[in-house]
């Protein structure tokens, strides 16, 4: 059971860690000779919350030397997802598993070429050298119009189970019924405040020794959604 007073704090740190995070990728970016570094999701919205995860456009300059991202965080890395299919054509996309603040937060990557690069009508610009025109459309439909289908996605593994799992807590964090059951539709029939524990069973069946850290890590992320929805909830029915 996690107290009111350590919900609040963990979720703090789990915050600042992931700001701290963002300062990282941005100014490594930014030394590597990049044009701009746009923020795109919930935080690009100027939303979101402790659950929300990290998600770049990095476009590059002809000078661009590149960020090795597995370098830069290094054991933080605790799992990573490779989607050509997610990328625009000409860049690449890269899901990272960061454990921060005894949990972990998921970096997607996005690499896009200046060419055919636009800042989404939900994004906002970290930094941009060049000015960027701005898309009528939102990431999704924009990414959509620029990625090839044909390109292969990441196989189905334990990877893909870790990301869906914190992509379920964050909805679970949130009350969002809906989203939640798009994401995982075997929580369709389960109260709320029982979906901790098929998100734990989904954990506890993934047999990756070199993943131990990124499940530990995300258990404990299902244990604070669980505990924030508990508290958003406490005298109600769920």
């Amino acid at each position: 059971m996690i107290s009111p007073d350590d919900l609040a704090q963990r979720l703090e740190r789990l915050t600042v860690e992931r700001g701290e995070v963002l300062d990282e990728v941005t100014l490594a970016a930014q030394q590597a000779g990049a044009s701009a570094v746009l923020l795109i999701g919930s935080l690009g919205r100027g939303g979101g919350d402790a659950f929300s995860d990290l998600d770049l456009i990095c476009v590059p300059a002809p000078h661009f030397t590149g960020v090795d991202l597995g370098a830069l965080f290094g054991q933080r890395v605790v799992g990573e997802v490779v989607a050509p299919r997610n990328a625009p054509v000409g860049g690449a996309y890269e899901g990272l598993c960061l454990g921060i603040a005894g949990a972990v937060c998921w970096l997607d990557w996005y690499t896009w070429p200046q060419a055919t690069a636009a800042i989404p009508a939900d994004a906002r610009a970290l930094f941009d050298t060049v000015g960027l025109p701005r898309s009528d459309l939102t990431f999704i439909p924009l990414i959509n119009r620029h990625s090839d289908p044909a390109a292969p996605a990441h196989p189905p593994g334990p990877a893909t189970t870790l990301l869906r799992v914190a992509v379920a807590a964050k909805y679970l964090a949130r009350g969002d019924r809906l989203r939640l059951t798009s994401k995982l539709p075997d929580t369709a029939e389960r109260p709320l405040n029982r979906v901790h524990e098929l998100l734990h069973a989904q954990l506890a069946a993934i047999d990756a020794p070199e993943l131990v850290a990124a499940v530990t890590g995300t258990a404990a992320l299902v244990d604070l959604a669980a505990a924030q929805y508990a508290s958003m909830t406490e005298g109600t029915r769920p």
